[in-house]
């Protein structure tokens, strides 16, 4: 910090971000911003896909002593899953907005789950294991029909989109030539465009 004067984005999974911040010396108080990894609110969800973590409640409360004490946060709504129909997206989108307080947050970061490989496979049989098998199915589903994950990262997108204001969004989707020209016309709304057929990098106004 003495020897740059870059701002820095905190991102965890913990909820030990107030421990940072109080540990922090006044002169750079400002220079820190904030954030929780939050892509369900279930807290039994949560545990099932981050085995390890502390609960997703103790996240949010620990976003909202920041935000009560003054410090600078942001939002990241990662990862989430593919949910039943439009209401349950949507649903989705208002409850985070509420929970993390998206007014008070500097911007809002989103994507639906970026799984490969044997992290998939785990995730999946973690969700079934647990009892939530209509979630590990949709995953499935959604995995094995480009046509019903390209669904679901847009129903994801747009139900943010509603609760987000452009300006503050910071949904992040990997593009093919097959979907490259929807995604482009909603960076105006806050979709960020990244994989080798993107047409332009992520800029630093967009982080």
């Amino acid at each position: 910090m003495n020897e740059t004067n870059w701002d820095i984005r905190l991102l965890s999974k913990s909820n030990l971000l107030p421990k940072v911040a109080q540990g922090i010396i006044e002169k750079f108080r400002f220079r820190v911003i904030y954030g929780v990894s939050t892509g369900t609110f279930n807290d039994g969800i949560a545990r099932t896909i981050e085995s390890g973590t502390p609960l997703v409640s103790k996240r949010v409360d620990s976003l909202r002593w920041l935000q009560d004490n003054g410090y600078r946060t942001f939002a990241m709504i990662c990862p989430s899953l593919p949910l039943p129909d439009d209401d349950a997206y949507r649903s989705l989108a208002a409850l985070a907005s509420s929970n993390l307080r998206t007014s008070a947050c500097e911007h809002v970061w989103a994507e639906v789950i970026n799984l490969r490989g044997e992290s998939f496979t785990r995730t999946v049989t973690a969700l079934a294991n647990a009892g939530y098998g209509a979630e590990a199915a949709r995953l499935e589903h959604v995995s094995n029909d480009k046509t019903a994950w390209e669904k679901y990262a847009r129903d994801t997108f747009l139900a943010h989109r509603e609760f987000v204001h452009p300006s503050k969004l910071r949904f992040l989707q990997y593009v093919t030539k097959s979907n490259i020209d929807w995604w482009a016309a909603e960076r105006s709304n806050g979709a960020v465009l990244l994989g080798d057929v993107a047409s332009t990098p992520v800029t630093p106004s967009l982080l």
